[in-house]
């Protein structure tokens, strides 16, 4: 979701488009507020989810893939599927990241099912039926507090590392990684994208540049190939032992 004139958030967005061309995926974005401030993301979401519901089930989307707009998509060999539980894993079907602060839910992929329907229903509704509790990240926290009381929603959710999906940057310039920052939450070469929480907008020219540059020049140092990456046998490991 994105409103206004904002350069930075449009070059964002077509690394993303790029990604999408080169996969044949749908891309779903929002221009114009449908609810108050941040919980437009659970809006969006849930509107797409209610038009795939509705259609047979061998024309539906299988999975939506949510992107907050302050991300760069870095690799776009990747394959989304790469990251997604294997057919026999039925009961995972939100896949979340977790680092320093707890859940973040700027990247994630959630199944088209009712599971999700209901899920993003509760989270919107959360600060109307939980008035007395403070939200320290609106939607992230309303979520996150879902998801730590209620057992019917937290067996369905997998946590897997953040660098699958949600990387954080590494050094300012891009070229390399920053060693007073955990080097499992930073990008490396070769993975998916990369994510700016909590980027000032006065910030964003300076902290995204950077990596928009890697991400428009199509470096061959960090669009590596699906198989040149670990990403193959790390995802295979983890859902095995997930199981």
């Amino acid at each position: 979701m994105v409103y206004g004139n904002n350069s930075i958030y449009e070059k964002a967005i077509n690394t993303h488009r790029v990604h999408s061309r080169r996969f044949g995926y749908p891309h779903f974005i929002l221009r114009k507020p449908i609810l108050d401030g941040v919980w437009n993301k659970y809006a969006i979401l849930l509107s797409v989810l209610l038009q795939e519901l509705e259609k047979p089930p061998e024309r539906r989307l299988q999975w939506l893939f949510w992107t907050d707009v302050d991300t760069v998509l870095i690799n776009p060999n990747l394959p989304l599927e790469t990251f997604l539980p294997p057919p026999h894993v039925l009961n995972a079907h939100l896949l979340l990241t977790k680092d320093w602060n707890g859940m973040n839910n700027g990247v994630f992929p959630i199944r088209v099912h009712p599971w999700s329907v209901e899920l993003l229903s509760a989270a919107i509704a959360y600060p109307i039926m939980n008035t007395d509790v403070e939200l320290f990240w609106p939607d992230q926290s309303a979520l996150a507090n879902i998801l730590d009381t209620n057992d019917y929603f937290a067996k369905s959710v997998v946590y897997c590392p953040l660098r699958w999906f949600n990387a954080y940057m590494g050094l300012a310039n891009g070229e390399g990684l920053n060693p007073k920052s955990p080097q499992h939450l930073q990008v490396h070469r070769g993975d998916l994208l990369v994510h700016f929480p909590g980027t000032p907008r006065g910030s964003l020219e300076e902290t995204m540049g950077p990596y928009l540059a890697i991400a428009e020049s199509h470096r061959e140092d960090w669009e590596l190939p699906l198989e040149q990456t670990d990403y193959v046998r790390e995802t295979e490991v983890f859902w095995q032992e997930y199981q």
